[in-house]
């Protein structure tokens, strides 16, 4: 996986969130879940609850990854997010996370599943969590490659994962089509 993205980790639960979403390179079609085995090895690795996850585990966990993408991305630069949230709360339910009182004095979020549903509950978990303590507006899609980063700016309006590499880009480019308007 592109290593670019550590300045700009997430930190604690949202450290999750971002490493599950940031499993797909779309600038450069790189999968790292290709296999329902590659799925299961990337759960170990990042210490997260599995057994063997089959061919629908493999499907429903892209499904839950697109989805968040779509509500990282609508972070940075706003959109329709009713088919993403449809599918969140739809993996929500299936993963058996739920809202409990905790003795009268809060409430905490809570998961009951098994298996890859398992894992996908925590992911689940620890945004609805940044959600609810105002932490989700930080992590953001890039507007140019799509990589989830945590915008440490003092007024959240980060754009881009990089500034050295996407940032660099997106200038260049509205840079060469100003200069190539002005020769016109």
């Amino acid at each position: 996986m592109p290593r670019y993205d550590l300045p700009r980790a997430a930190e604690g639960p949202l450290r999750l969130v971002q490493l599950f979403v940031n499993t797909v390179d779309h600038e450069h079609g790189r999968e790292w879940w290709p296999t329902a085995a590659a799925l299961g090895s990337w759960f170990a690795e990042n210490g997260f609850p599995h057994r063997r996850p089959g061919r629908v585990d493999l499907e429903r966990a892209r499904e839950l990854r697109e989805a968040l993408q779509a509500l990282l991305r609508s972070n940075n630069v706003g959109g329709d997010t009713r088919a993403a949230t449809a599918v969140v709360n739809d993996a929500a339910r299936r993963c058996g996370v739920t809202l409990e009182l905790r003795d009268g004095s809060g409430l905490d979020l809570a998961a009951r599943a098994s298996g890859a549903d398992a894992a996908m509950a925590l992911v689940l978990v620890a945004a609805f969590e940044a959600m609810l303590d105002g932490s989700w507006p930080r992590l953001k899609a890039c507007r140019n490659c799509g990589w989830v980063f945590f915008d440490t700016s003092k007024n959240r309006s980060g754009s881009w994962c990089s500034m050295q590499i996407c940032g660099n880009r997106t200038k260049t480019r509205a840079y060469r089509r100003r200069k190539s308007a002005e020769a016109a």
